[in-house]
């Protein structure tokens, strides 16, 4: 047995997939909503025996490594790292790729820079300008402490000396890192200077990038600088205080989310721990895809301005996916959460306990920027608020805000509920050519070939002999030997049955498959049809039955093509000895099976 073999078999698909994800007992499976797409009624199963997982809704499936290099984001070697410890086993020797290993010099490099940044803020004298500019801002050393914040040098070449000059890491590795930058006539120089530095951490806590924020009067450079897209580093995946705060996030099943890493430290500070910065404008699906898996709540802490319905916007389009509540927090007269903690921090609870629907955010800054009294302005809000309102699937929940703006603007519901439907109709006419091709690439690109009628009852065989009493199942196999089966991967499968002896133990019989052959077999195993029915069957009966009539099929099929080619040769006026003789064989055995 392969190492890689020996972890796998003692990890617990279940157990580390419901560490993850909410999953409840559906028959001998495990069922959950999917965590790769958007779905409002579980079509995520996890196969205890077969140790595999799969979605009926997108088709993601796979093992407990694929799982975790998806959902964590892990690669390959780490998922197997993480299998390893989980299951108290030592690696003993695994080749990693150059990728894996460029990976982890490019996480130990941004490590080490965290680790030199922060020592100059908190113990070097060239950080006394940073703690000061910090103290002056009301940040606190535990505060400094548990996001790991230090400052860069105004020199250019500061971190290079430490990282390439003193540990000796290659330059090109800094410039993948983000960590500095190739100038027009070749001289490398570091990419954050004279700034106070916010190490950017993944869901897993490790540092990936780096958020720079000038110290005030350096008025001539942008205000925040951040690290650039990597191999590890996105923008779009980036939540600051997400992996320091996860646990107290966790527990609210709500969170904050704000644009600066000044406002959750603020905000830490004034005892609001479930808080989160994104690294842009706007809450992406990337970020709605990681939320969704520990919260039940998104709150966005907004000015009424554009800025602030523009990114509510596209907040209601990135969370559309996903069953997360999205609501908004209004902090009046263009403050930001930092600024309104430091004036009055019960306040800002106080606006967070007050959040609002951002539906209902949106009328309200609708009903702001356009008259109201007038028919043009009434147009307008409508002209804004009918492709939003389009979007709300619930019925009782669009009658909802369907009366509370027919009630702002003084119409009636009817009529704000007709403009709605007339966007519908109006998006739906026009993308129907769009629709209908996208309908016809999708059942040419994404369904499964169909099977004819023989491929079908195979697989049906094999479902029922699987699903068979454990220790009737190799007694069954016997009843096959016979067989040849034309459903990809089947006779290989058969061919292994016979080999095995002892009680049947799926679990332990799928583990030494092939890859490609377990994932068939789960297919199979997994046939939501045919589970259906399963408890309603005379299992061994109908097993019977079906290879009864797949024995008779695979006959005829043989006749057919017995005649087919007594036909042709029949055809020839003159044949060679050979095809006399072959004719005669073929009478022979036609004879046989029809008998």
């Amino acid at each position: 047995m392969s190492q890689i073999q020996e972890i796998k078999e003692a990890s617990d698909i279940v157990e580390i997939i419901g560490s993850r994800i909410s999953l409840q007992r559906a028959g001998s499976y495990m069922r959950g909503l999917c965590p790769f797409h958007g779905e409002k009624s579980p079509s995520f199963f996890v196969d205890e025996s077969l140790q595999r997982f799969k979605c009926f809704g997108c088709g993601e499936s796979g093992d407990v490594l694929t799982f975790l290099e998806k959902y964590d984001g892990m690669t390959f070697a780490e998922a197997l790292e993480e299998l390893a410890n989980r299951a108290g086993i030592t690696l003993q020797k695994f080749t990693k790729t150059t990728d894996d290993f460029h990976r982890e010099k490019i996480l130990e490099v941004l490590s080490l820079a965290k680790q030199y940044y922060h020592y100059l803020l908190t113990d070097h004298k060239v950080g006394a300008v940073a703690r000061e500019y910090l103290k002056n801002r009301s940040v606190t050393n535990e505060s400094i402490k548990i996001f790991q914040m230090g400052y860069a040098l105004t020199s250019w070449d500061g971190l290079i000396n430490f990282l390439h000059k003193k540990k000796k890491y290659d330059l090109n590795l800094l410039l993948d890192a983000g960590l500095i930058i190739k100038g027009k006539t070749g001289r490398y120089y570091d990419r954050f200077r004279s700034r106070i530095i916010f190490p950017l951490n993944d869901h897993r806590g490790r540092t990936v990038g780096f958020s720079g924020r000038v110290i005030d009067g350096d008025e001539k450079d942008a205000k925040y600088i951040n690290s650039p897209e990597t191999i590890l580093y996105h923008k779009s995946k980036m939540l600051f205080g997400f992996s320091e705060l996860y646990q107290e996030i966790r527990k609210a099943k709500e969170v904050v989310v704000v644009e600066g890493e000044f406002d959750v430290i603020s905000s830490t500070q004034a005892h609001m721990n479930s808080i989160v910065a994104i690294k842009g404008s706007a809450l992406t699906a990337d970020h709605a895809k990681l939320l969704k898996r520990t919260v039940d709540k998104v709150l966005l802490s907004l000015d009424t301005d554009d800025a602030g319905v523009q990114a509510t916007k596209k907040a209601i389009t990135a969370l559309k996916e996903t069953n997360l509540e999205l609501r908004a927090v209004i902090i009046p007269n263009g403050k930001d959460p930092d600024e309104l903690i430091k004036s009055d921090p019960k306040k800002w609870r106080d606006a967070v306990k007050a959040s609002i629907p951002a539906h209902e955010f949106l009328i309200k800054a609708s009903l702001m920027q356009h008259d109201k009294t007038k028919p043009e302005g009434k147009r307008a809000i409508m002209k804004e608020l009918s492709p939003l309102f389009a979007q709300i699937e619930h019925a009782v929940e669009l009658e909802h805000y369907v009366k509370l703006l027919a009630g702002e603007l003084g119409v009636k519901p009817e009529s704000v509920k007709e403009d709605v439907d007339n966007y519908k109709n109006k998006e739906s006419f026009g993308n129907s050519a769009n629709k209908k091709s996208e309908k016809e690439k999708e059942n040419l690109d994404d369904k499964p070939p169909t099977v004819d009628h023989r491929e079908k009852l195979e697989k049906y065989i094999l479902f029922l002999l699987f699903h068979s009493d454990k220790t009737k199942i190799l007694g069954k196999v016997e009843n096959l030997t016979d067989v040849s089966f034309q459903l990809s991967g089947a006779n290989f499968v058969l061919k292994e049955l016979a080999k095995y002896s002892g009680i049947f133990d799926l679990k332990s019989f799928a583990a030494k498959l092939p890859e490609d052959i377990q994932e068939k077999l789960f297919d199979i195993y997994s046939d939501q049809i045919l589970l259906k029915d399963l408890d309603s069957l005379d299992m061994d009966k109908e097993w019977l039955t079906l290879v009864k009539k797949l024995k008779t099929l695979i006959i005829k099929d043989e006749v057919s093509r017995i005649t087919q080619e007594l036909s042709e040769l029949d055809e020839k006026l003159e044949k060679t000895e050979e095809e006399v003789e072959r004719q005669n064989v073929l009478l022979k055995r036609i004879v046989k099976l029809r008998n």
